[in-house]
């Protein structure tokens, strides 16, 4: 069995893929674009600002810290939601009846996020690097919450406790389209459903050096469920997703490149901590913060070679939040005002009892594990 893309992505005129010469240079600053199967009716597009950490045949692999600006979108006539918070037989309907697209300004929270992309594979593999909170215990290899869902940038945020807490690293597998590229993007599409791996005692790394699927639990499957079920897309596409997310649980030894745990070590020094910080280990300093960085994108007050390899348009430094891929994570009331709200996610679960069945089950998602809600 092989992967297969539901749709074929509209990219630029020339647009090679992943993996094909010329390659990037490390350094360079690229644009990580999602653009959806109905891109040609609205030309609405995520964009994300990032560095090349590295680039070859097996692949490409791209930094982004925190504070860094980014464009995401936003539904017509649910102005004060993000997207996520709309109902969904609003944001699922067919095409024809779904509320319409605009862009609008993010800012990606958390310390960063290393993005691994294989070459001809649909799915990228992502190293979030967050703030530990103190009831969070610390974990290179666990522990996740709903890793890119969006948090407030324009509410409160508070970086206190950020020196007194360690930070943790997610590994997170985002099913995609596979990659095409240009001199300047990398463009791809978000199919909603991911891969986390929130078991600590069943994690994505095992004490022997082999990669374990047992712990693989799949997010957002009522979403991807809906989307079939409402017509936004046509229901074999849901299930060619779910397929080739089942198929990378499968073949994860194939993909050791895009697992190496050596890119959890990579991804805490580009966010400007030690290799210990996910042990709960103090930076060097003592302080825990990360630096300020200058206009010409080095640390303020030394002569060192800067760790943080982000884009030079930062607009913030914002540790307080989740790790995004959208501008906000809040709920409007019916008067339009923002409220901001932590989202758990799937939660940081502790033990296999907190999963349900049709959670934990990769090689086949149950089609009855959506129940469509009252139309609201």
């Amino acid at each position: 069995m092989e992967f297969t893309d539901p749709f074929e992505l509209t990219v630029p005129p020339g647009a090679g893929r992943l993996g094909e010469a010329p390659f990037w240079s490390p350094g360079t600053a690229v644009t990580w674009t999602y653009r959806r199967f109905d891109f040609d009716i609205d030309h609405v597009e995520v964009r994300r600002p990032m560095r090349v950490i590295e680039d070859g045949p097996d692949g490409a692999v791209l930094w982004m810290p925190g504070g860094t600006a980014v464009t995401d979108t936003r539904l017509v006539g649910w102005e004060g939601f993000n997207a996520h918070d709309v109902p969904l037989d609003v944001r699922f309907r067919p095409r024809a009846e779904a509320p319409g697209r605009y862009e609008v300004p993010a800012v990606w929270q958390g310390h960063g996020v290393l993005k691994i992309a294989p070459t001809h594979a649909p799915f990228s593999v992502w190293v979030l690097v967050k703030p530990a909170e103190a009831t969070d215990r610390p974990a290179v290899r666990g522990g996740s919450t709903d890793a890119h869902r969006p948090t407030g940038t324009d509410g409160p945020t508070d970086g206190a406790g950020r020196g007194e807490s360690p930070v943790k690293l997610e590994w997170y597998i985002n099913l995609e389209t596979v990659h095409r590229r240009t001199a300047e993007a990398v463009y791809t599409s978000d199919l909603i459903l991911d891969i986390t791996f929130p078991l600590p005692e069943e994690p994505l790394h095992a004490i022997d050096g082999s990669l374990n699927s047992r712990g693989a639990v799949f997010k957002d499957v009522h979403e991807i469920t809906a989307a079939g079920e409402y017509g936004y897309w046509p229901r074999e596409w849901t299930d060619i997703v779910r397929t080739n997310g089942a198929l990378v649980l499968d073949r994860l030894e194939e993909f050791r490149w895009a697992f190496d745990a050596k890119w959890e070590r990579l991804a805490l020094e580009l966010a400007g901590f030690g290799a210990g910080a996910a042990r709960g280990e103090s930076r060097p300093g003592g302080t825990g913060e990360r630096p300020g960085v200058g206009p010409a994108g080095t640390e303020e007050g030394t002569t060192e070679e800067p760790l943080l390899l982000g884009p030079a348009l930062i607009v913030a430094d914002n540790p307080a939040g989740e790790d995004v891929r959208a501008e906000a994570d809040h709920r409007a009331d019916r008067n339009g005002a923002a409220a901001p709200v932590r989202v758990d996610g799937n939660g940081a679960a502790t033990s296999a009892n907190e999963i349900s069945a049709g959670q934990r089950e990769h090689r086949r998602i149950p089609a009855g594990c959506y129940t469509r809600p009252d139309s609201r």
